[in-house]
């Protein structure tokens, strides 16, 4: 940084350091006696630019051009300020998703999620996974033989169009899925509030909930239908609306992807041994993508 000169007069020199900013010359205006002020270049390349924009700011102080020049620096700090909060946002969100040191605890609603389906789970395991299936999956009845289905929630259960999400067959489907859970939902949460995570969390889950009833009929559970809504409801908002927040790096998005391609082609269910719910994986996905696309069309 080099001292080029000095400027008299507060006005003309608050009017001088926005022109050189607009101009793209970094500096610094400091009072040095009375109303008089040094004029400091930042960068060593621009100091005799800086020094032919003082010679001819001084030889005609009220040429139009300096006068305009205000507010063409300030839009210019308003657009650099929006672009290091969002990368502070963008960081803040890669952290939830992959923390370093603290990151971002657990948001409430997510939590409350986990939670219910800690608990449900518990009962399961103590013998009574029949009664809970009953009582939490979204039907008893297979569709069909011009059955519109739905049985139960045609006469007002409607819970069971979400309650499918709480049960989980075991230990490693429950642990997987609450991992994602807690990473995904609470980036939302912190981001867009509970009341918003909630509202997507309805929608994906009923959506791909009854997508799968009707694709395979009732034998289903788990909240992964949610989490691959969540999952599309945070890659295609940070993609489109870079100010949101919301990041999830690209291996991230891959290896889900991979995983999803891999239940689609049986790959998985012939290796496990145990069905996958690919119509609620594939239903939440893409009903959380068109939210989140939605969502930043709502912000423009």
């Amino acid at each position: 940084m080099r001292l080029i000169g000095y400027i008299e007069g507060t006005n003309h020199a608050r009017t001088f350091g926005d022109y050189l900013y607009a101009q793209g010359v970094d500096n610094q205006i400091e009072r040095a006696q009375g109303e008089r002020y040094e004029v400091w270049i930042v960068p060593e390349d621009k100091v005799e630019v800086g020094k032919n924009h003082l010679i001819s700011y001084q030889s005609n102080p009220t040429d139009p051009a300096y006068l305009e020049s205000a507010e063409k620096a300030q839009e210019k700090r308003l657009k650099a300020a929006m672009e290091q909060e969002a990368y502070a946002k963008k960081v803040k969100g890669r952290d939830a998703i992959a923390p370093r040191g603290k990151g971002l605890s657990t948001g409430r609603l997510t939590l409350v999620l986990m939670v219910i389906c800690g608990i449900v789970f518990l009962i399961q395991q103590l013998g009574y996974h029949r009664a809970v299936f009953q009582q939490l999956s979204i039907s008893n009845w297979t569709p069909g033989g011009g059955s519109f289905g739905l049985v139960e929630v045609r006469n007002g259960q409607v819970w069971r169009l979400i309650t499918p999400i709480f049960m989980h067959g075991d230990i490693l489907h429950i642990f997987f899925n609450l991992m994602w859970l807690r990473m995904l939902g609470t980036v939302i949460e912190y981001r867009q509030g509970w009341k918003w995570l909630l509202v997507v969390v309805l929608v994906t889950a009923s959506i791909s909930n009854i997508a799968q009833y009707y694709v395979s009929g009732p034998l289903f559970l788990g909240i992964s239908g949610v989490v691959f809504g969540l999952l599309g409801y945070v890659w295609i908002k940070g993609k489109f609306d870079p100010f949101s927040g919301m990041f999830l790096p690209p291996g991230v998005v891959f290896m889900m992807l991979l995983w999803l391609g891999l239940g689609v082609s049986g790959f998985l269910e012939k290796g496990l041994g145990v069905g996958i719910a690919n119509t609620a994986h594939i239903g939440g996905l893409a009903v959380g993508c068109i939210m989140g696309y939605l969502n930043t069309l709502r912000k423009r």
